[in-house]
């Protein structure tokens, strides 16, 4: 997340160390302690926070509850288990971070932070913890939920999403965009004669590549991107928020990574990509068809270039 170049102000906090806001053992002691968010509102903030296990729509949520009970701010979640960030338009120089746990003698489940213009004051403090302590019972459940679904959703050779997750995850994107308008792009790729390259080196060699290649795609794309392998040696990728800008920069990081990897090079390695960019009504199947049609174009004008 860009900061300006002003001085950085920043403040972490554990659940503990909020002073007299103290979390407890359990959920409803949130409604004592002289609270600053009313029953009604906190009853409100755990049915909203409970429709979903999915990280990012919880996450969603509760920045939509952040900005309506207090204001809006960028906010950064991190864990073990999960990665979500919202950032406005506006470059903030202020930071507030927060350890999250069910109480203070428990282990931290993760931290998230604000960034804003000004610093927290005390009374926005004190509505954080409440906020914080009607979500950290549900965020649990949604790390366990998305720990579980990585190892489903997992290609056991090369550490990323399979070819279901890949399914759900554009499904998923699809309905985020037709909602918020975000930009939505899909980049496939393969490996240029990946049979040539088992057939002369090995079917052992054969999985470095794909392993080498997967690890050149993550360190090209951002956090809020994903990589997937749909099997033998077709990769997809997709980017969201997007635009024509973020799917070239991709491209462009890839190369690079190729380019500067000499595993790569002693093999003459190459790839093939296609992209196409989601448009309202546009299916999963569409966006991929037309990302496909680009791949072999990209392919066939390799070929033609290499003759």
């Amino acid at each position: 997340m860009g900061l300006s170049n002003k001085e950085v102000i920043i403040k972490t906090l554990t659940q503990a160390e909020t002073g007299n806001y103290p979390l407890g053992n359990g959920l409803f002691t949130v409604f004592s302690n002289n609270p600053a968010l009313t029953v009604e509102n906190k009853l409100l903030c755990l049915e909203l926070l409970q429709t979903s296990l999915d990280l990012k729509e919880m996450m969603t949520t509760f920045a939509s509850l952040v900005a309506r009970f207090i204001r809006p701010f960028n906010i950064r979640f991190q864990s073990a288990h999960g990665f979500f960030s919202l950032n406005n338009e506006n470059k903030f120089h202020c930071s507030d971070s927060f350890n999250l746990s069910i109480s203070s003698t428990s282990a931290r489940i993760g931290s998230i932070t604000y960034q804003s213009t000004t610093p927290l004051s005390a009374q926005e403090n004190k509505l954080l913890t409440e906020l914080h302590q009607l979500l950290v019972p549900s965020l649990r459940h949604a790390l366990k939920f998305s720990e579980l679904n990585s190892m489903v959703f997992k290609d056991h050779l090369t550490n990323i999403g399979n070819r279901a997750y890949y399914d759900e995850s554009l499904e998923r994107a699809i309905l985020q965009s037709s909602r918020s308008h975000q930009g939505l792009s899909l980049i496939v790729l393969d490996i240029n004669d990946f049979k040539i390259i088992n057939d002369t080196f090995g079917h052992l060699k054969g999985d470095q590549v794909l392993q080498h290649f997967s690890g050149a795609l993550i360190k090209s794309i951002r956090t809020s991107d994903m990589v997937f392998r749909l099997g033998g040696d077709e990769f997809a990728v997709i980017l969201q928020p997007s635009d024509q800008k973020s799917v070239h920069k991709v491209i462009a990081r890839l190369h690079q990574e190729i380019s500067n990897n000499s595993f790569f090079t002693e093999l003459n390695f190459s790839s093939s990509i296609g992209f196409s960019h989601w448009l309202m009504g546009l299916s999963a199947n569409e966006l991929f068809s037309i990302a496909d049609q680009n791949l072999y174009i990209n392919k066939a004008s390799q070929k033609t270039s290499n003759q």
